[in-house]
């Protein structure tokens, strides 16, 4: 019983840096397309499948789909804790 405390608190606590991260990374790229005069239709974390190839432990990869005036894009984002580490589109 005594083990299952500091298990939880430490639950607890890679839950709410999770997502504390999740929702700076996402305000991150939203501010960046808002900034180039769109509007984000979907963002997205991918594992597989990105750009990237120095991808690592911490860096998060995210797929953004985004609207101008000419037309749907897809950009991707790197992002580390300090904030976003390289963009493609």
């Amino acid at each position: 019983m005594q083990v299952f405390v500091p298990v939880i608190v430490a639950l607890i606590a890679v839950i709410v840096v999770l997502n504390a991260r999740r929702k700076r990374d996402r305000e991150l790229l939203i501010a960046r397309i808002a900034g180039r005069g769109g509007a984000v239709l979907r963002v997205a974390r991918v594992k597989n499948g990105h750009p990237f190839s120095d991808s690592g432990r911490g860096w998060w990869v995210w797929q953004i789909l985004w609207r101008d005036g000419a037309g749907e894009h897809t950009s991707w984002g790197l992002t580390t804790r300090d904030g976003i580490k390289e963009w493609r589109d």
